[in-house]
């Protein structure tokens, strides 16, 4: 059985405010968020629910079918803050970014949605890199076998904390170097790799940056529904703050080699208020960017 960093936040946050928790199936993150705002008349219900989701659509889906306006949800905290790269296998030719917009770089990808589609998409559009998206690998295993066959020449999407805690041997080995950095801080590990923000010329493309990366800062949001009084919105901030901060919770992750590094509910929600005040015009231009525009 795999444990995921949100389950082991979610049982330990738990036994503070005495809350019930049940597990949902993968994927399901926006269905429970859903659940806590399809419509008025069923928020009273939900009032007391909690959920430990992991968002991984950013402000450019304004409008779309999502039923939900994230602004209104009450924010409890967030468990990690995520830093996703761009990496190139060491048999691969390419050994830098400046390699990617001279000669290109072929990178695996499941579909469209994926940012291991996106993220190269935006390069290209913005900075005028040349990867080349091959579609169609159903998972990140699949992707990983193609570049150990030498099919891709890379990755552009996964988390550091992903390869530290399951393929922690090919950092250590050297069988991977890493490209850039995406996210809104630059990870003290990767001290000589540039971040997408380093490539960026203009204040838009910095913009168009920040709404990709938000996602990432909140990587294992904890969240309540709207119309949760403010009082108990606040007692759950502050219980997830102190088990945050709980010795038991940070020796097991450690075991489990998961990152935790939290921000509280009110951080969170001013991300948020931040990223959604971004100029409709920008939003579109990061949207056309995703899809290679």
């Amino acid at each position: 059985m795999l444990l995921s960093g949100s389950w082991l936040v979610t049982q330990r946050f738990a036994r503070r405010p005495a809350l019930v928790t049940r597990p949902r199936g993968g994927r399901r993150g926006q269905e429970l968020v859903r659940s806590c705002d399809v419509a008025l008349s069923r928020v009273a219900e939900a009032r007391d629910s909690l959920a430990g989701v992991q968002p991984r659509k950013p402000a450019t889906e304004r409008g779309s079918a999502h039923s939900f306006d994230v602004e209104k949800i009450a924010w409890i905290g967030n468990a990690n803050n995520e830093t996703n790269v761009c990496m190139a296998w060491h048999a691969s030719p390419v050994r830098s970014i400046d390699d990617v917009r001279t000669r290109g770089m072929v990178v695996g990808s499941s579909g469209p949605a994926s940012t291991d589609s996106i993220y190269p998409n935006v390069l290209n559009a913005l900075h005028g890199m040349k990867f080349k998206v091959v579609e169609g690998y159903k998972s990140a295993t699949e992707t990983h076998i193609a570049m150990e066959r030498g099919e891709v020449d890379g990755r552009c999407g996964i988390s550091f904390d992903t390869l530290q805690a399951l393929n922690a041997d090919w950092l250590r080995d050297k069988k991977v170097r890493m490209l850039v950095q995406i996210g809104l801080d630059k990870l003290p590990e990767l001290a000589g790799v540039p971040s997408v923000f380093d490539l960026s010329a203009s204040e838009e493309q910095r913009q168009i940056w920040a709404l990709w990366a938000a996602p990432l800062k909140m990587g294992r949001p904890f969240l309540a529904p709207p119309g949760m009084s403010l009082e108990r919105v606040n007692v759950l901030r502050r219980a997830f703050d102190a088990t945050m901060n709980d010795p038991e919770l940070r020796a097991e992750a450690a075991k489990m080699n998961l990152a935790v590094e939290p921000s509280t509910g009110e951080q969170v929600a001013a991300l948020l208020r931040q990223i959604y005040a971004t100029p409709k015009a920008v939003v579109e231009k990061a949207a056309a960017a995703s899809k290679g525009r």
